[in-house]
């Protein structure tokens, strides 16, 4: 959500409250919004969901400005559901409309804020008697509606956004077979003429732009580099820390507001992050050369395995933020590389980490030692029902 927008759990009464709007018409909202300016450019059926996710910020912005703060809220609405033992609550439920036909879509915007002031004007009352019951005790003497402080007593939300789909796949979600780098051939020294031309056909937004508009022009550059190297450069991202991706073992990347800069900063940057990825995964590679073969009964070769790998995968990633999600695609990638059934991966690697590792902690010998030994036995228990 654009900066400039009125945070939504932020509203107050005061903010809401229908009774500041006696003039608003229902029957007249579909008018104001097609009068709103970025009604003239709703996005085809089709565009890329960062893209739309800016236009519907900016008909929401022009909303504000017009109604006032409370229209931020027109993708709101309240949902009663049993939430995880707590009984029935309130939850709110925010949603993008689809995009199909300009008229369609400005209707249903309409229609959204129509049924957000609706819900306002409920909440002022509590006419339908839903939610009295479930206020928390009063605690003070703000004067909000009891039925006000039940819907925002909770503060859980569900987002349904539709789907975020990107183009090419996270390093995560990518198999041993589509990054181990003996099954290609990669020169290094192709790579800063091959970045230096993508960053020249398209340059990067300002450091000031949309986070989406960064991110659809940092997936860009993934798939240039796709199309001339192969899926498994998805990886020169996935930096050390809270970067871009998180967790991973990249130290020449970290995220587009402190590695992109100018042009020749950003292709000299991806460059070389990307043949750190390269050289990382043969590092990896050297590593399964000298770990495997092993026979799934293999207690003790296994569970040094796994040891060494949890290892190496820390001291690459530092054990910053999110480094166990690389200790298990390593691990993963470890299990396909010595022939263990990819169905028993996931079941394999929660019971033997399940939890055990933390961000920003090196975990103690002990902990390293029962994550390899949970491994190792399940992977022998695996074998032997085979």
């Amino acid at each position: 959500m654009s900066a400039d927008l009125p945070h939504f759990s932020r509203l107050t009464w005061s903010d809401i409250d229908p009774a500041g709007r006696p003039g608003l018409d229902p029957a007249g909202v579909a008018g104001l919004v097609r009068s709103l300016p970025p009604a003239a450019e709703v996005p085809p059926a089709g565009t890329d969901w960062r893209l739309t996710g800016v236009w519907l910020d900016r008909m929401t912005m022009a909303l504000v400005e017009r109604l006032g703060a409370w229209a931020v809220g027109w993708r709101h609405t309240v949902v009663l559901e049993d939430h995880q033992g707590r009984g029935v609550i309130p939850i709110w439920l925010i949603a993008d409309p689809p995009i199909t036909t300009p008229a369609e879509t400005l209707d249903r915007i309409a229609r959204g804020l129509v049924a957000w002031h609706e819900l306002t004007v409920e909440l002022a009352t509590d006419a339908r008697g839903r939610f009295a019951a479930m206020a928390p005790p009063i605690t003070d003497s703000t004067g909000e509606p009891v039925a006000w402080r039940a819907v925002k007593a909770p503060g859980i939300s569900r987002l349904d956004f539709g789907t975020f789909e990107r183009k090419i796949p996270l390093p995560w979600d990518l198999s041993w077979a589509d990054v181990d780098p003996r099954r290609r051939d990669f020169d290094p020294a192709t790579v800063p003429a091959m970045t230096a031309a993508l960053v020249a056909a398209s340059a990067p937004p300002a450091e000031e732009a949309d986070w989406r508009l960064q991110d659809l022009w940092l997936e860009s550059m993934s798939i240039g580099l796709t199309e001339r190297y192969g899926a498994w450069v998805a990886g020169w991202r996935w930096s050390t820390g809270e970067g871009d991706l998180d967790g991973g073992p990249i130290g020449n990347w970290c995220c587009f507001r402190d590695s992109a800069g100018t042009p020749e900063a950003a292709a000299a940057a991806i460059a070389a992050a990307l043949v750190e990825w390269h050289d990382w995964l043969a590092d990896i590679a050297d590593r399964f050369d000298r770990l495997l073969p092993l026979a799934a009964g293999d207690l003790d070769g296994w569970e040094r395995a796994v040891a060494h790998l949890v290892t190496a995968v820390g001291d690459s990633t530092g054990y910053d933020s999110g480094w166990y999600g690389c200790c298990r695609t390593v691990l993963g990638w470890f299990l396909e590389a010595a022939g263990v059934a990819s169905a028993d991966h996931g079941s394999l690697l929660d019971h033997a980490i399940g939890g055990r590792f933390e961000s920003w902690i090196e975990p103690e010998r002990q902990v390293v030692e029962s994550v390899a030994e949970r491994l190792a036995g399940e992977v022998a228990a695996a074998g032997s029902d085979t």
